[in-house]
């Protein structure tokens, strides 16, 4: 069983959307209740599992046919956000451009493919999302995603959208729609490698931080070299940043499509695991001191453990609708749900030692503990209540599933 009071409480901001009706309403707190609290997050389990919803019919007609609007449900949940302290963005927060393959099995799912999966090393069958993704000292969330499709024939490859061009509709959609205040925008190497991409961030008028591959060309010296060569014949100075040790080397060089930007050649000392020590980033942040842009580089990682517990805890990879629409409105609600998951309650002064922990299910894990315990403390207290009653005022509080966290 899976106490779920929390976040039931915090669905009730859906009552607000106008991008639902009042039944939709309905089925939306349902998915999304279903998605953060039970096992199985298809459909049909969350049909079974989470009441009113009875049957799933009801529920894969409101995924798949009833007509609402998500790109309008995902600005209200920005919107939302909005509206507290903890998760209001910020000029000084980060906007991550990355993507993430779902591993899937299903040859008709909608866009599904051959991609290249970088936690895995190499080529999966499964479905391919362009994330923005919000972050910053006290809060993470997702922002906006486009699915990546590949061309089935030659005659469409022309016409094919690149990850680069749906990264460009995302930052346009930030920019001139929802007006994200974060001045910096964080890529990974692959992203960074596209002079376009950066070019659109810059005529935002914003910064970008992003890491350059060794084989990437510099001119130093009045010399062309790789970026690689170049860090085999400098010197670099040791330096602390935030408790860690780094050697570093910084100058504003001419790099290959990217013109006249900062470079920050870094190399983590006190990291032995790490199997690339040696990282080159790049940024427009022409003034700005070294250890500024290691610190807010390091922020990109959040982006990967969103990715992680999407994916193993709120559903992410789950969805088996065989409908591009109606999968495109599983990841909508997926986001709904991560977000709704940081709208929780004020925490407790025991849940606060664990509001640093890297990953959302420590911090699922920790809320069940807690609401055990007090939920123990509670029945310890009713000296005369018979166990019956007492088991129907706890039962109302919990739903029922195949698993717990």
């Amino acid at each position: 069983m899976l106490p779920i009071t929390d976040f039931l409480s915090c669905t009730d901001v859906l009552d607000e959307f106008d991008s639902l009706s009042y039944h939709q309403t309905t089925h939306a707190k349902t998915y999304v209740t279903g998605l953060a609290a039970i096992r199985s997050k298809t459909v049909t389990g969350i049909a079974r599992e989470v009441l009113p919803a009875g049957s799933d019919r009801a529920l894969n007609k409101f995924i798949t046919e009833y007509d609402w609007d998500e790109d309008q449900l995902n600005h209200e949940r920005l919107e939302e956000l909005q509206k507290h302290g903890e998760t209001r963005w910020s000029q000084d927060g980060y906007i991550v451009i990355d993507d993430s393959v779902i591993q899937r099995t299903g040859k008709s799912l909608p866009g599904a493919g051959e991609f290249y999966d970088h936690s895995e090393g190499e080529p999966v069958w499964g479905q391919n999302l362009v994330y923005a993704f919000y972050t910053d000292e006290k809060t993470s969330y997702p922002l906006a995603f486009r699915q990546y499709e590949k061309a089935d024939d030659e005659d469409e490859e022309d016409e094919q959208e690149t990850k680069y061009d749906l990264a460009r509709e995302i930052i346009t959609e930030l920019e001139e729609e929802v007006g994200v205040p974060a001045d910096t925008y964080l890529f990974d190497a692959w992203f960074a490698h596209d002079s376009g991409l950066i070019e659109h961030v810059e005529s935002h008028g914003k910064d970008w931080i992003g890491p350059l591959r060794g084989n990437r060309q510099v001119t130093y010296a009045n010399k062309e070299r790789r970026v690689d060569a170049l860090e085999e014949c400098i010197d670099k100075e040791e330096r602390e940043v935030d408790g860690e040790t780094y050697k570093i080397w910084t100058k504003t060089v001419p790099i290959s499509k990217l013109g006249e930007v900062r470079l920050v050649i870094t190399e983590k000392v006190t990291d032995e695991d790490d199997e690339n020590p040696v990282k080159y980033l790049a940024t427009n942040k022409i003034d700005a001191p070294s250890a500024h842009i290691i610190r807010s580089y390091s922020y990109r990682w959040r982006v990967e453990t969103f990715f992680e517990d999407s994916k193993e805890d709120l559903g992410l990879g789950d969805c088996e609708v065989r409908d591009s629409d109606g999968a495109s409105r599983h990841w909508h609600l997926q986001m709904l749900a991560y977000s709704l998951l940081r709208l929780g309650p004020e925490p407790s002064a025991s849940e606060r030692l664990v509001s640093k922990a890297s990953s959302l299910r420590s911090q699922l894990e920790h809320g069940l503990k807690e609401t055990i315990y007090n939920m123990f403390s509670w029945v310890r207290d009713q000296p005369d209540r018979d166990l019956d009653g007492l088991m129907k005022d706890i039962d109302h509080l919990f739903l029922h599933s195949e698993g717990s966290l």
